[in-house]
């Protein structure tokens, strides 16, 4: 009897260890996460969808023909060649949107100016490589070479699975986690050139913008209207350019996106939302000046139907009109009714460096200190060779100002403190 007794113990906790160890090979396969009941002291297990940040770039004109063209076949390269340097940055978006400054055919007939842009076919193929997947088109110079060039233009983007818009007062609409993402492009140029019904062509600003917007945004969660726009080579907007991004977000535009200046612009925030006047070029021909052989990124990261964060990168083109390198990603941060470009430090590694051994000329305007929690903080300036002015924050709420001057100038070290509690630091850099 003892014998079946103890058989009988052996079997019933081997088919307890067996069970108990399935059970958590699965639950290792299964997310979950806990939330406390109001009812009991216990917890209850519910499933827990993963939700991914939908990750956009948005980059300016793209113009690959004329001296772009020539020094890739010089070197005997591939259309592919401007953007080497950073292939693994831009295939780590969902989404790389640029302007298509010119048709992508080998077809129609010169119909602009002397700058007139018609780009090989190859290009497309180049250009969905690198993971440029869309295109705006509401340009001055889509039509350069005709309706015929601008057709076949339509036919090898889709060829090559690039999307676009641009070309119609319906908004571009993707649809990812969930989410749906809608673009409208327009041009503020060639009107007579305006897509209507049984004629194709490229969306212009005219009388029903407004309305437009509107109805566009009625279809998605998330809408970003792009303009081709302002004066070529001029670095502040003109009143145009603001007047038409405030129509636009008035509408329902929740991103404003621009380009033709070929030139960076200044940055706006308005009612919450940010407003790009102009990213400049981004593989472009226009070696005479250090302004137009700079351009701009844009990162836009989505969540829960919502922009979440952007961020800002400048891209600069080196002689053979190839993207040479990039800036770190800076925050754009509203501060006093003006925008800043900022770094960011976020771990205690970066909060200790700050803006240690930096000197000037630099490509941003100060540093953003986030902390998890409030504080009242002492900030110092050894090895600090930057004039600051520095921001105290209760999250973006300013509790006071001070200013800390270099090294070099007090010869010891000189520290500040928070007036009271914060999480948010700003050091602005000094001009002289």
């Amino acid at each position: 009897m003892k014998n079946k007794i103890l058989l009988f113990l052996i079997i019933f906790f081997f088919l307890f260890f067996l069970i108990s160890f399935f059970n958590i090979i699965n639950s290792q396969n299964k997310p979950y996460f806990y939330i406390h009941t109001t009812s009991t002291n216990n917890y209850s297990k519910i499933d827990k969808k993963e939700y991914k940040d939908i990750k956009i770039l948005f980059v300016g004109d793209i113009m690959m023909t004329r001296s772009v063209e020539a020094r890739i076949k010089s070197l005997n390269k591939k259309f592919i060649f401007p953007f080497l340097n950073i292939l693994d940055y831009l295939r780590s978006f969902d989404y790389v949107i640029a302007n298509l400054e010119g048709a992508i055919s080998d077809k129609g007939t010169k119909m602009g100016s002397k700058y007139s842009f018609r780009m090989k076919p190859d290009v497309a193929e180049a250009l969905s490589k690198t993971n440029i997947n869309v295109v705006n088109l509401a340009n001055n110079h889509i039509f350069d070479y005709g309706k015929i060039a601008f057709e076949d233009t339509l036919k090898n983007l889709e060829k090559n699975n690039i999307k676009y818009f641009g070309n119609s007062y319906e908004p571009l609409i993707i649809e990812k986690e969930g989410i749906k993402i809608g673009f409208l492009g327009f041009s503020d140029f060639l009107k007579h050139l305006e897509v209507k019904e049984n004629k194709i062509g490229i969306a212009v600003v005219n009388d029903n913008l407004s309305e437009i917007i509107k109805k566009a945004k009625e279809k998605v969660d998330i809408l970003i209207v792009s303009f081709h726009w302002g004066e070529e080579y001029k670095k502040i907007a003109n009143e145009r350019q603001r007047k038409l991004a405030k129509i636009a977000i008035d509408s329902g535009a929740d991103l404003v996106i621009g380009h033709h200046p070929h030139v960076i612009q200044d940055i706006e925030k308005y009612k919450g939302k940010f407003i790009f006047y102009s990213l400049g070029n981004f593989i472009f021909d226009q070696n005479f000046s250090k302004e137009t052989m700079i351009g701009v990124g844009v990162e836009v990261y989505i969540r829960s139907k919502k922009i979440e964060n952007i961020y800002f990168r400048k891209f600069y083109l080196n002689n053979n009109f190839q993207i040479e390198n990039m800036s770190e990603r800076l925050i754009p941060y509203e501060l006093e009714n003006k925008i800043y470009l900022l770094r960011e430090a976020k771990t205690p590694g970066e909060w200790q460096k700050g803006l240690m051994f930096v000197k000037k000329p630099v490509d941003y305007d100060g540093m953003i200190f986030i902390f998890p929690d409030k504080q009242i903080r002492t900030f110092w300036n050894q090895n600090t060779f930057l004039d600051l002015e520095v921001y105290w924050l209760d999250d973006d709420k300013i509790i006071g100002k001070d200013k800390l001057e270099s090294i070099e100038k007090t010869k010891m070290i000189k520290t500040i403190q928070s007036p009271g509690p914060i999480n948010k630091v700003i050091e602005l850099i000094t001009t002289d």
